[in-house]
């Protein structure tokens, strides 16, 4: 009789837990983040030598990602014009983060040619946002 009992008891809990439904999936974050480009402007032309040994002028490269619920990092690449990623950086949200998150740096090379750069923001969730590329110029 107690054998019974018990098992009727495990069988209630288990047709309990198995027919909970969950709210987390109407729930799940499937937006992927916004992005907001600062710089550079698109088609800009850089020199790869200002003279009086000032070097080459720098790219400044600022974007922001937006997201509805937490973003996580922001990322941004280089490319050349052979498709050789020629510069990245990562930015990763700290506790206080919550729906924006800001990457800058500067950029400067001797070697003319065209370039690209890619904004890439990633929620906690794991949706991704990319910008499309903003193409730059350095001459001689």
């Amino acid at each position: 009789m107690k054998k019974t009992i018990l098992l009727s008891a495990l069988v209630a809990i288990g047709m309990t837990f198995t027919n909970c439904s969950s709210n987390d999936d109407q729930n799940a974050d499937t937006n992927a983040p916004t992005l907001s480009i600062q710089s550079p402007d698109l088609n800009q032309t850089y020199k790869t030598d200002l003279g009086n040994g000032l070097g080459p002028e720098i790219v400044i490269l600022t974007a922001q990602g937006i997201d509805d619920i937490k973003i996580k990092t922001m990322k941004l690449t280089i490319t050349n014009s052979d498709g050789t990623v020629v510069f990245e950086k990562t930015t990763n949200s700290s506790p206080d983060t919550e729906t924006t998150l800001a990457i800058a740096d500067g950029f400067e090379t001797t070697n003319a040619g065209t370039y690209n750069v890619v904004f890439t923001a990633t929620d906690n969730s794991g949706n991704v946002g990319t910008s499309n590329p903003r193409t730059f110029t350095y001459e001689d």
